[in-house]
């Protein structure tokens, strides 16, 4: 009897399938929406399906997203890979957009050093920052989800007011810091549109990831210690070390992300509340992606169009943005759970690809 698994691809492909059919389920779902909700349900179904497709300035808004999504996809994925649930992401988001910040604002900014040094700022401020909930868990036994998240109402308020007292032009009013020099801010690839240097630096951090984890002692480990920690104490492993360090990692790519938000196209300057909540939508990225790596951007690219879809929707139809929402929570609970079709397992016994234990004779085995 044979006993060989499955091949990755297969695998993949099962896993790609799914969240395939979790999307064409959501994408019926806000169809149904829609046709109860506007007044020209085919106008608004267009606009969400053709929409960041229309001009070079929504394929820029397209890609910008698909370059903060697959950053921030990438953070999550590399502590849910360690069996953490810190949420902690967006605060680390915020921390690495201030220190960037203040590399862009001091003489530095005007020099071709600015957007690396502020990218190294942003990275270890994010990293600073992500360390302080995987410490507290290793030494405290504190939750990680708990700890994380008060970080984040932490890092948004201290930023939030320092924006509002200290950085923004005195007595202008503004909520944003003045535009950073030019040597500052990403170059586009694209020019006029959104479409800039993130989308490179979102795509090396993959690649990145991608070879730490798998390709490393340290990656080993850390997946070693995600599958069954208790093995993994027993082989000899510091799992609250690699805990510690997978978090500090994810911070460190949390803070990166930080950097692309304020330096990018988008922005060019530190305004308050500047991640308009992106920066936690990374969770269902890497829901979707099963925290795999190269999944990462991919899920992000069909979800940034989606994201856009909705908004343009939003700005064009009489549907709200917010349907955005319901597509996410379907797809969330669909792919997180172990979902299939009904009555698959009778069309599998109908067509005989599916046969009981007893129908297999122990003469049959060759």
């Amino acid at each position: 009897m044979s006993t060989t698994s499955p091949s990755r691809w297969t695998a993949i492909g099962k896993e790609a399938g799914r969240a395939a059919l979790a999307l064409v389920i959501a994408l019926i779902v806000a169809l149904v929406v829609i046709l109860l909700t506007s007044t020209e349900p085919a106008k608004a179904f267009a606009t969400l399906m053709t929409g960041p497709l229309s001009s070079n300035r929504t394929i820029g808004l397209w890609i910008d997203d698909v370059a903060k999504l697959t950053l921030t996809g990438l953070a999550f994925s590399l502590v849910f890979q360690a069996r953490q649930f810190s949420m902690g992401v967006q605060g680390q988001v915020y921390m690495g957009g201030l220190f960037a910040a203040l590399v862009a604002m001091s003489p530095l900014g005007g020099t071709a050093f600015a957007i690396p040094l502020a990218m190294i700022a942003a990275m270890i401020a994010g990293a600073a920052y992500g360390i302080i909930p995987g410490y507290a868990k290793a030494k405290f036994g504190a939750s990680e989800i708990v700890s994380s998240l008060m970080l984040n109402y932490i890092a948004i308020l201290i930023v939030n007011f320092l924006v509002r007292a200290y950085l923004a032009p005195a007595g202008s009013g503004q909520l944003a810091t003045q535009k950073f020099p030019d040597a500052a801010i990403f170059p586009s690839i694209i020019p006029g549109t959104r479409f800039d240097l993130g989308i490179v630096i979102a795509l090396v951090t993959v690649v990145i990831v991608w070879f730490l984890l798998y390709r490393t002692a340290w990656g080993l480990k850390l997946r070693l210690v995600g599958h069954n920690p208790k093995f993994a104490e027993y082989s000899g492993i510091r799992a609250n070390a690699i805990m510690v360090s997978a978090m500090t990692a994810s911070g460190a790519i949390g803070g990166l992300l930080g950097a692309v938000f304020v330096e990018g196209r988008a922005f060019g300057n530190l305004s308050v509340d500047f991640d308009g909540n992106l920066a936690f939508e990374g969770i269902l990225i890497a829901i979707v992606a099963r925290s795999r790596p190269l999944a990462v951007p991919i899920v992000a690219l069909f979800y940034g169009y989606l994201r856009q879809g909705a908004q343009l929707m939003g700005l064009r139809t009489d549907v709200p943005s917010e349907m955005i929402g319901v597509v996410q929570a379907i797809i969330i609970l669909l792919v997180a759970s172990s979902f299939s079709l009904p009555g698959k397992k009778a069309l599998g016994r109908l067509f005989g690809r599916e046969r009981s234990p007893a129908a297999a004779m122990p003469g049959e085995a060759k």
